[in-house]
């Protein structure tokens, strides 16, 4: 992320909350020793309340949203600030290209199209992978969702929200990668 923002001429802050990290993420991140680097402690477990606290910390206009295990390529981020700066509020990746063996069947060919199939005819959400951990909002779009879910259910709530609130919506094809670490899912 910082040799995108070098790399790009990006202000940029960047936010790791540690939730119960039990890898090497934070010991990693602390090598850095970067000023632009802040790590916030949330003891609570749970996807959304680590995005949740993480917001709470954020003073750009724009936030990107990934997680911290490989499986997203942050060299994308300049297109996710493009289509921001196109007009859209909040833009969502789509996994379009999936490396072998980085997601498991039953997520790849059942969970993950149901769950999109399901907010697309209940929602109307124009979305074709509604559960991508990597985004971009804006934060004065995101503070008018009131986003509250603890757990995975972050995902849904804020696509929901956000087509309830009219935000303008798009999303950009990504590669998703194998992690590093094991799936809490």
């Amino acid at each position: 992320i910082q040799d995108v923002f070098d790399n790009e001429g990006i202000n940029g802050e960047i936010i790791v909350v540690d939730n119960g990290c039990t890898d090497n993420t934070i010991n990693v991140v602390k090598s850095f020793r970067n000023s632009n680097i802040k790590i916030v402690n949330q003891p609570k477990k749970g996807y959304g309340n680590a995005y949740l606290t993480g917001f709470k910390e954020t003073n750009g206009e724009i936030i990107i949203i990934g997680d911290a295990d490989n499986s997203y390529d942050f060299y994308d981020i300049p297109r996710f600030l493009d289509q921001i700066n196109l007009g859209n509020d909040f833009v969502i990746g789509n996994r379009d290209i999936i490396e072998d063996k980085s997601m498991p069947f039953l997520h790849r060919y059942v969970g993950r199209p149901m769950f999109s199939l399901l907010l697309r005819g209940l929602f109307g959400l124009k979305i074709s992978d509604s559960h991508c951990g990597f985004g971009a909002i804006k934060k004065e779009s995101l503070d008018k969702l009131k986003l509250k879910s603890s757990g995975m259910e972050f995902a849904s709530e804020i696509l929901i929200k956000a087509k309830k609130n009219n935000l303008r919506m798009d999303e950009i094809p990504i590669v998703y990668s194998r992690r590093f670490g094991k799936s809490k899912l």
